[in-house]
């Protein structure tokens, strides 16, 4: 299977939300982090846009990775949406804190 991420956005008012877009073997697919995994991967960085944005790109293959695996086990969502938890996320974090863990 191949998965990129071809683009990540970031809005931080009204409310907090991370949007990703990829592309799982040809098909688009837009992801977005509920707020947990948005809490738990930023750190004390949510709310700042700019700092944000930087960790993301940091995160950028742990992201890939729980894209695929999601995909993989469930298959491409019907709607071309998905929602990444924490649970999805944690296992390629590296470390409960992963907003100061290294990239995997």
């Amino acid at each position: 299977m191949n998965v990129s991420v071809v683009y990540t956005g970031v809005r931080v008012t009204p409310e907090i939300v991370v949007q990703i877009s990829a592309v799982a073997d040809g098909k688009p697919i837009r992801v977005d982090l509920d707020r947990d995994a948005i809490d738990r991967l930023m750190g004390p960085a949510v709310g700042d846009e700019k700092a944000m944005l930087s960790i993301l790109a940091r995160k950028r293959e742990t992201i890939r990775a729980a894209i695929e695996a999601s995909v993989f086990a469930r298959g491409a969502p019907f709607d071309g949406h998905l929602v990444l938890a924490w649970r999805d996320l944690s296992a390629f974090a590296g470390d409960p804190t992963a907003s100061s863990a290294p990239v995997s």
